[in-house]
């Protein structure tokens, strides 16, 4: 038999070991979401008019409060069971995107869909407006 605080620390590292082990896998939602994109990844993605369903573009900024609201709610309306896909591209990384796209404020979500402009709105939108904008492209 064990002395107890042998045996305490056989179980803790026991204990730890599955937790090690653990190994993590992308689900199928995030690879609808191409979080903090490049300027490589919008091209491909949004620009070259081979993805079959829109794709949504979220200018932001880690520093923008409204963007830290937004960017969640246009998670939850894309993804696979959806008809659309979400792109976020950080303007402060990627300005020459910002500019290309005359994004003067942020939020600024732009819908692209067969590589052209659809629509695009600027600031914060609660769930009912991006159901709206949604519903127009």
């Amino acid at each position: 038999m064990l002395p107890p605080l042998l045996r305490s620390a056989r179980h803790a590292t026991t204990s730890l070991r599955p937790a090690a082990m653990r190994t993590f896998h992308s689900t199928r939602i995030a690879r609808d979401h191409f979080l903090d994109a490049s300027e490589d990844t919008f091209n491909k993605r949004a620009l070259d008019g081979s993805s079959t369903k829109p794709v949504l573009v979220d200018f932001y900024a880690a520093w923008c409060q409204p963007c830290r609201v937004l960017t969640p709610l246009l998670k939850g309306v894309t993804g696979p069971e959806s008809g659309y896909d979400l792109m976020t591209v950080d303007v402060d990384e990627h300005p020459e995107l910002a500019a290309k796209f005359k994004v003067t404020a942020l939020p600024t979500v732009v819908a692209f869909k067969n590589g052209a402009v659809k629509n695009k709105f600027v600031g914060f939108r609660g769930q009912a407006d991006i159901d709206k904008f949604l519903g127009l492209l």
